[in-house]
């Protein structure tokens, strides 16, 4: 990666205000140069010039996901570092007179847009659990591999059609079913009300919705939170951990099922934000969550599921400290 030559190139890259506007918003959030180019009011061609400028003088990095590029602001150790960060202090002044970072968290709302509007359509397509009842009755045999946990509380974030309740109910002493769309927990509430599922409550909202830690407080916090193939949904993974996260006892644990990075853009239309993570993305994201990552290995999709053709993994992450490191392999 290229470097500026000498400190007075370093002093005219930052000169530019347009520039620091661009690397302020660049350093608390990832962005597109489309989501940049629409909070700027600029054209992208614009924001594309000024970026490359940026990424060449190694303080913006850039990140593929699918056909979109994220850059985010890079942070600099070396001698040139207080002149960096006078310009990123500048750049957020220059961002705050022009009311550039109000902007933001709508930019980020937007990203979900596509995911509410999919959820929320009752017609959307659902799943079906292809367990046979025979072997939901011998769950319960699972319960001392869960030890204390299993006598506890599982709260299933993002719960949608409700495919993991048939599993959860046997293993835990109360279930939360937690999702934002009433079309999907009304598919719950038939599920649950066919197959008998007593101890599972249905939340409608989000992890991070006063509501739902409420309830899981008053139960002493949650054993275990699973986040199954609902974090490539949220506009900021990370504020969805750490939701997840603060409705955990102290010795709870946050398990996560999501894609590999793969590049079906057509998951787009089915409200995915982001086209998989990384193994080591995942883990930042936990860490970065407050979580400590216990294991993590690749898993099969199931054959019958309309995107078992993708990379699917799995992590679970700690609230308090690991006890487990390494990673297993899921047949």
């Amino acid at each position: 990666m290229l470097q500026p030559q000498t400190r007075a190139d370093l002093f005219r890259l930052l000169g530019d205000e347009d520039r620091l506007r661009l690397f302020a918003l660049c350093a608390d959030d990832e962005l597109t140069v489309g989501e940049l180019a629409e909070v700027l009011d600029d054209s992208q061609s614009q924001v594309s010039r000024r970026a490359q400028a940026l990424r060449a003088a190694g303080l913006l990095s850039s990140r593929k996901d699918g056909t979109r590029t994220y850059l985010k602001a890079l942070p600099d150790s070396g001698d040139d570092a207080g002149i960096v960060a006078a310009a990123l202090d500048e750049g957020r002044r220059l961002c705050r007179k022009d009311r550039l970072l109000a902007k933001v968290p709508r930019i980020l709302r937007a990203r979900e847009d596509g995911s509410r509007r999919f959820f929320d359509e009752a017609t959307a397509p659902t799943m079906t659990s292809a367990a046979p009842p025979a072997v939901l009755g011998l769950l319960p045999l699972l319960r001392p591999l869960l030890a204390e946990r299993a006598q506890g509380l599982c709260v299933d974030v993002g719960a949608g059609d409700g495919l993991l309740l048939p599993l959860l109910s046997p293993l835990f002493e109360r279930v939360f079913a937690v999702d934002r769309s009433p079309a999907r927990l009304a598919a719950c509430a038939r599920l649950t009300s066919d197959l008998g599922l007593p101890n599972v409550r249905l939340l409608q909202g989000d992890a991070d919705d006063v509501a739902v830690y409420e309830a899981c407080f008053r139960m002493g916090g949650a054993s275990v939170v699973v986040v199954a193939r609902t974090l490539h949904h949220a506009a900021r993974p990370v504020d969805l951990l750490a939701a997840c996260a603060r409705l955990l006892r102290e010795d709870g644990v946050v398990v996560v099922v999501d894609y590999l990075p793969h590049d079906d853009e057509q998951m787009r239309e089915q409200g995915d934000v982001w086209l998989g993570f990384s193994p080591d993305k995942l883990a930042a994201l936990a860490r970065d969550a407050g979580l400590s990552p216990l294991a993590s290995a690749p898993m099969q999709a199931p054959a019958s599921f309309s995107d078992s053709h993708l990379p699917w993994q799995w992590m679970a992450a700690t609230k308090g400290a690991p006890r487990v490191r390494g990673s297993a392999a899921v047949q």
